[in-house]
Protein backbone atom coordinates (compact mmCIF):
# COMPACT_ATOMS: atom_id res chain seq x y z
CA UNK A 1 0.00 0.00 0.00
CA UNK A 2 1.65 3.07 -0.63
CA UNK A 3 2.03 5.89 1.77
CA UNK A 4 0.06 9.02 1.28
CA UNK A 5 1.90 12.19 0.33
CA UNK A 6 2.19 14.18 3.08
CA UNK A 7 2.69 17.34 0.57
CA UNK A 8 -1.18 16.77 -0.44
CA UNK A 9 -2.73 18.38 2.51
CA UNK A 10 -5.36 21.27 1.49
CA UNK A 11 -3.37 24.83 1.18
CA UNK A 12 -5.22 28.10 0.55
CA UNK A 13 -2.69 30.00 -0.29
CA UNK A 14 -0.60 30.52 -3.80
CA UNK A 15 2.99 29.30 -3.93
CA UNK A 16 3.64 31.27 -6.76
CA UNK A 17 2.80 34.25 -4.68
CA UNK A 18 5.62 33.70 -2.39
CA UNK A 19 8.77 35.48 -2.12
CA UNK A 20 11.85 34.94 0.32
CA UNK A 21 14.75 37.27 1.38
CA UNK A 22 17.67 36.47 4.14
CA UNK A 23 17.99 37.78 7.54
CA UNK A 24 20.42 40.95 7.14
CA UNK A 25 20.22 43.05 10.61
CA UNK A 26 18.41 42.24 14.16
CA UNK A 27 15.07 43.84 14.71
CA UNK A 28 13.91 44.34 10.40
CA UNK A 29 10.82 42.11 12.24
CA UNK A 30 10.13 43.80 15.04
CA UNK A 31 5.97 43.35 14.81
CA UNK A 32 6.55 39.50 13.47
CA UNK A 33 4.49 37.31 15.94
CA UNK A 34 3.50 33.88 15.86
CA UNK A 35 1.99 32.97 19.71
CA UNK A 36 5.42 31.59 20.50
CA UNK A 37 7.41 34.23 22.56
CA UNK A 38 10.81 32.19 21.86
CA UNK A 39 10.11 32.07 18.05
CA UNK A 40 8.95 35.90 17.99
CA UNK A 41 11.95 36.76 20.55
CA UNK A 42 14.26 34.87 18.16
CA UNK A 43 14.60 37.64 15.73
CA UNK A 44 15.68 40.50 17.41
CA UNK A 45 17.74 38.60 19.75
CA UNK A 46 21.62 38.33 20.09
CA UNK A 47 21.32 34.81 19.09
CA UNK A 48 20.21 35.66 15.39
CA UNK A 49 22.77 37.39 15.31
CA UNK A 50 25.33 35.17 15.72
CA UNK A 51 23.74 32.47 14.23
CA UNK A 52 24.26 34.59 11.05
CA UNK A 53 28.09 35.87 11.92
CA UNK A 54 29.24 32.37 13.00
CA UNK A 55 27.86 30.47 10.51
CA UNK A 56 25.72 28.48 12.48
CA UNK A 57 22.83 29.00 10.68
CA UNK A 58 20.78 30.92 8.39
CA UNK A 59 17.59 32.60 8.31
CA UNK A 60 14.64 33.55 5.73
CA UNK A 61 11.79 35.56 5.92
CA UNK A 62 8.73 34.28 3.95
CA UNK A 63 6.71 37.34 2.18
CA UNK A 64 3.17 36.22 0.93
CA UNK A 65 2.03 38.43 -1.39
CA UNK A 66 4.58 41.18 -0.03
CA UNK A 67 3.49 41.10 3.65
CA UNK A 68 6.07 38.93 6.21
CA UNK A 69 4.19 35.65 7.16
CA UNK A 70 6.89 33.27 8.38
CA UNK A 71 10.29 32.91 9.04
CA UNK A 72 12.60 29.61 9.22
CA UNK A 73 16.37 29.48 10.17
CA UNK A 74 17.94 25.97 8.72
CA UNK A 75 21.74 24.50 9.06
CA UNK A 76 23.18 21.30 8.04
CA UNK A 77 23.62 18.50 10.75
CA UNK A 78 23.45 14.99 10.45
CA UNK A 79 21.54 11.97 12.34
CA UNK A 80 23.51 8.80 13.41
CA UNK A 81 22.12 5.26 12.05
CA UNK A 82 21.15 4.43 15.25
CA UNK A 83 18.93 6.80 15.58
CA UNK A 84 16.78 6.11 13.14
CA UNK A 85 14.19 3.91 14.04
CA UNK A 86 12.91 2.49 10.09
CA UNK A 87 14.28 -1.30 9.70
CA UNK A 88 13.77 -0.60 6.05
CA UNK A 89 16.41 1.75 5.92
CA UNK A 90 18.06 1.55 2.60
CA UNK A 91 20.85 -1.01 2.35
CA UNK A 92 23.07 0.74 -0.41
CA UNK A 93 22.75 4.16 1.81
CA UNK A 94 24.25 2.03 4.88
CA UNK A 95 26.84 0.59 3.43
CA UNK A 96 29.17 1.08 -0.05
CA UNK A 97 32.33 -1.13 -0.57
CA UNK A 98 33.37 -1.76 3.02
CA UNK A 99 32.86 1.59 3.79
CA UNK A 100 29.84 1.90 7.02
CA UNK A 101 28.24 5.30 7.04
CA UNK A 102 27.74 5.80 10.48
CA UNK A 103 25.57 9.65 10.29
CA UNK A 104 23.17 10.31 7.52
CA UNK A 105 23.75 14.12 6.67
CA UNK A 106 21.02 15.79 7.15
CA UNK A 107 19.41 19.71 6.99
CA UNK A 108 17.99 20.64 10.25
CA UNK A 109 15.36 23.39 10.68
CA UNK A 110 16.22 25.37 13.83
CA UNK A 111 13.16 27.62 13.68
CA UNK A 112 10.00 27.37 11.89
CA UNK A 113 7.30 29.96 12.80
CA UNK A 114 4.22 31.68 10.71
CA UNK A 115 2.29 34.64 11.67
CA UNK A 116 -0.49 34.66 13.52
CA UNK A 117 -2.44 36.50 10.76
CA UNK A 118 -1.82 33.79 8.26
CA UNK A 119 -1.79 30.78 10.25
CA UNK A 120 -4.05 27.57 9.32
CA UNK A 121 -3.63 28.23 5.28
CA UNK A 122 -1.18 25.36 4.68
CA UNK A 123 2.11 27.86 4.67
CA UNK A 124 4.33 25.35 7.33
CA UNK A 125 3.46 23.32 4.33
CA UNK A 126 4.57 25.28 1.47
CA UNK A 127 8.03 26.02 4.00
CA UNK A 128 8.56 22.95 4.44
CA UNK A 129 8.64 21.89 1.21
CA UNK A 130 10.70 24.80 0.06
CA UNK A 131 13.38 23.52 2.72
CA UNK A 132 12.99 19.89 1.49
CA UNK A 133 13.86 21.23 -2.21
CA UNK A 134 16.76 23.31 -1.01
CA UNK A 135 18.07 20.49 0.41
CA UNK A 136 17.63 18.09 -1.92
CA UNK A 137 19.12 20.64 -4.67
CA UNK A 138 22.37 20.82 -1.91
CA UNK A 139 25.90 20.80 -3.42
CA UNK A 140 26.84 18.64 -0.43
CA UNK A 141 24.32 15.49 -0.02
CA UNK A 142 21.63 15.78 2.26
CA UNK A 143 19.53 12.55 3.06
CA UNK A 144 17.36 13.87 5.57
CA UNK A 145 15.50 16.90 6.91
CA UNK A 146 15.31 16.97 11.09
CA UNK A 147 13.65 19.18 13.75
CA UNK A 148 14.24 18.96 17.47
CA UNK A 149 10.27 19.58 17.53
CA UNK A 150 8.52 20.94 20.71
CA UNK A 151 5.21 19.33 21.58
CA UNK A 152 2.96 21.67 20.58
CA UNK A 153 4.38 21.23 17.20
CA UNK A 154 4.75 17.31 16.51
CA UNK A 155 1.47 16.94 14.79
CA UNK A 156 1.94 19.36 12.30
CA UNK A 157 5.48 17.67 11.51
CA UNK A 158 3.95 14.27 12.11
CA UNK A 159 1.67 15.63 9.16
CA UNK A 160 4.26 16.89 7.30
CA UNK A 161 5.72 12.93 6.84
CA UNK A 162 8.41 13.37 9.43
CA UNK A 163 8.66 10.43 12.21
CA UNK A 164 10.44 10.22 15.63
CA UNK A 165 14.09 9.60 15.88
CA UNK A 166 14.81 7.08 18.82
CA UNK A 167 15.23 9.04 21.90
CA UNK A 168 19.64 9.98 22.68
CA UNK A 169 21.03 10.49 25.95
CA UNK A 170 20.48 14.15 25.57
CA UNK A 171 16.90 14.52 24.81
CA UNK A 172 15.47 12.47 27.87
CA UNK A 173 13.80 14.42 30.07
CA UNK A 174 13.45 17.08 27.75
CA UNK A 175 10.47 18.71 25.94
CA UNK A 176 12.08 18.73 22.48
CA UNK A 177 12.13 15.42 20.23
CA UNK A 178 14.12 14.57 17.28
CA UNK A 179 11.72 14.08 14.24
CA UNK A 180 13.10 13.09 10.33
CA UNK A 181 11.77 13.26 6.93
CA UNK A 182 13.76 10.88 4.31
CA UNK A 183 13.96 13.34 1.44
CA UNK A 184 14.60 10.42 -0.36
CA UNK A 185 11.15 8.89 0.39
CA UNK A 186 9.16 12.26 -0.57
CA UNK A 187 11.76 13.25 -3.27
CA UNK A 188 8.97 12.89 -6.29
CA UNK A 189 6.35 15.06 -4.86
CA UNK A 190 8.99 17.89 -3.62
CA UNK A 191 10.45 17.85 -7.40
CA UNK A 192 7.00 18.28 -9.01
CA UNK A 193 5.27 20.91 -10.10
CA UNK A 194 2.24 22.28 -8.53
CA UNK A 195 2.96 24.33 -5.25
Amino acid sequence: MPKPNPFSHPVSVDAELFSYSPFTERGQARSFTCGDPDLDGFLNSDEVEEYERENLGRTFFAYYNGELAAYYTISTDGLRLEYIQSKKYPKSHVKKGKELVETVPSLKIGRLAVHTDFQGRGIGRVLIRRISAIALNSVPAVRLLIVNAKEASIPFYEKCGFRFARPVGHERGRKLRTMYLDLIAVEQEIRSPGD
